[in-house]
C-alpha cells in the first residue's frame, strides 16, 4: 500500500511537471542583433498564463525587458517592445526603444519623440550624494527637481540614431536618472 502511494505522488508530480508548458522567451533575444549573445535570465515575472515581464543580461552590461501577454512580446506606448539598457561601471549610460522587429522607434511621449537617450553625469561627485539620499530612502524620497543643478545631461536620438537638435542642452532629475537606472518605469 505504501508503495501505492509512493508510486501514485510520483506521478502526479511528474505529470504537473511535464504538464506545465515551458517556454523559451530566449528566443526573442535572437530578433534584436542590437543585444550581445550569449544571454541570461536576470528577472523573470511571468506568469503560469504568460503574463508579465522579463529581463535578460549579458557580459557587455546590456538588459534587454520586454513584456509579455500570453507568452507574446506586448507592445507598450508608441509600439515599444523591447528596451535595451547599456550599462558602464553600474550606472546607465542609454537606453534604446525598440519596436517588435528589434527596430529603432522614437516616441512622442518622451522628451522629444526620441528612440535613443543617452546620459551624460556631469558631475559625479553631487550625483554620488544625491544617490546616497535616494538608495537610503529606498526611493521614497520627495526631493525638488535638482535639474537646473545640471548634474546629468542627456542626448536624444531618433529612430535612425541621428542626434536630435536642441536648442540647450537637456538635463534631467537625479531622482529620474535613479529611477531609469533601475529600471522603474514602462514606455
Amino acid at each position: 500500500m505504501k508503495s501505492f502511494f509512493s508510486l501514485f505522488f510520483g506521478l502526479v508530480f511528474c505529470t504537473a511537471l511535464f504538464a506545465q508548458p515551458t517556454r523559451n522567451y530566449q528566443a526573442y533575444t535572437t530578433q534584436i542583433t542590437q543585444f550581445s549573445k550569449p544571454s541570461r535570465i536576470l528577472h523573470n515575472n511571468v506568469d503560469s498564463q504568460g503574463n508579465g515581464y522579463i529581463e535578460f543580461t549579458n557580459k557587455n552590461n546590456q538588459i534587454l525587458r520586454f513584456r509579455l501577454n500570453n507568452h507574446k512580446v506586448q507592445p507598450g506606448s508608441c509600439r515599444i517592445a523591447f528596451e535595451i539598457y547599456y550599462y558602464e561601471n553600474s550606472y546607465l549610460k542609454k537606453v534604446e526603444s525598440l519596436d517588435s522587429n528589434g527596430k529603432l522607434i522614437g516616441c512622442n511621449l518622451k522628451l522629444q519623440g526620441e528612440a535613443v537617450i543617452e546620459y551624460i553625469i556631469e558631475k559625479p561627485e553631487l550625483y554620488l550624494k544625491k544617490k546616497k539620499l535616494i538608495d537610503d530612502a529606498e526611493g521614497n524620497i520627495d526631493m525638488k527637481d535638482d535639474s537646473n543643478e545640471k548634474i546629468i545631461r542627456v542626448r536624444l536620438f531618433d529612430s535612425n540614431y541621428q542626434p536630435i537638435a536642441q536648442l540647450h542642452p537637456s538635463y534631467v532629475s537625479s531622482k529620474t536618472y535613479w529611477q531609469q537606472n533601475i529600471r522603474m518605469s514602462w514606455p
